[in-house]
């Protein structure tokens, strides 16, 4: 049995419902708590929570950042003197790291990358903490999200670029697969049902081999798909992939520093 845990979520937006919606539907799950300040967000709220526009005085339990970070600053004028030492201060926001944090607060600081398929309970949610243990046993209960890994805070600008902004990447690309194929002569939606599929299957090929060996099994000599390799190596597939994904670290490091004021 989970032991009991006031979890307050701040931030509504897509992150904060994905939290929500991964929370309840555990068994005996946390008490969850909403907070978000923007009207129009919470007008087209769809659940039935009850959602307050502002904190108030929190003794214990867990606040989950879930805002934006530019938002962060107003955040904490606004509510430090509220935010008793004994809260676990959970953080998703990218960029800010828990230096940043611990120049504020005395308090206990978890660090997570989670995307947003934590609100189906099979995400994967790397993290980072300033404490030993488990305090609150929040980590058990994140585990009900999915797998949780710890990882050190210096590679969270890499894992932020592959993973909090990985769906991105294979959804720009099966975007760009649908309208190849739409060029080619197929209806546009006839080929995002097939994308759609094909990515569904993807999960099915994962296994105990590597990447390189799983498209070794695919492809056959002088094949199609070895026909499309070959294509993606003469244009430097790699070298654009390697491009976005710097690109996308250095933003995290770049956020850091405008965070942090370095």
């Amino acid at each position: 049995m989970m032991a009991e845990i006031d979890v307050h979520i701040v931030g509504i937006g897509n992150l904060g419902k994905s939290f929500l919606g991964g929370f309840s539907s555990i068994s005996e799950g946390p008490n969850l708590y909403l907070y978000e300040s923007n009207k129009d967000i919470v007008d087209s709220f769809s659940g039935k929570q009850e959602i307050k526009s502002s904190l108030g005085q929190l003794d214990e339990g867990v606040l989950l950042l879930c805002i934006k970070p530019n938002n962060l600053n107003e955040f904490i004028e606004t509510n430090k003197e509220l935010i008793s030492p004994d809260v676990l201060i959970v953080t998703a926001l990218a960029g800010l790291n828990i230096t940043h944090f611990e120049n504020i607060f005395k308090n206990k600081i978890l660090r997570l990358m989670p995307n947003l398929s934590i609100k189906n309970n099979n995400g994967f949610i790397p993290y980072t903490k300033n404490y030993e243990d488990d305090y609150l046993g929040f980590i058990k209960c994140l585990n009900e999200l999915g797998k949780t890994a710890e990882y050190p805070e210096n590679l969270f600008d890499i894992i932020t670029a592959i993973y909090g902004s990985g769906p991105a990447w294979y959804f720009e690309m099966s975007s760009k697969i649908v309208d190849a194929a739409e060029k080619l002569g197929m209806e546009k939606e006839e080929a995002k049902v097939i994308v759609e599929q094909l990515i569904l299957s993807l999960p099915s090929l994962l296994g105990e081999i590597s990447f390189d060996e799983i498209v070794d099994n695919i492809k056959s000599p002088n094949g199609t798909t070895e026909a499309g390799i070959n294509s993606l190596s003469e244009n430097s597939f790699d070298k654009i992939i390697y491009n976005a994904i710097e690109a996308a670290t250095n933003r995290s490091i770049e956020i850091s520093k405008e965070n942090n004021n370095e």
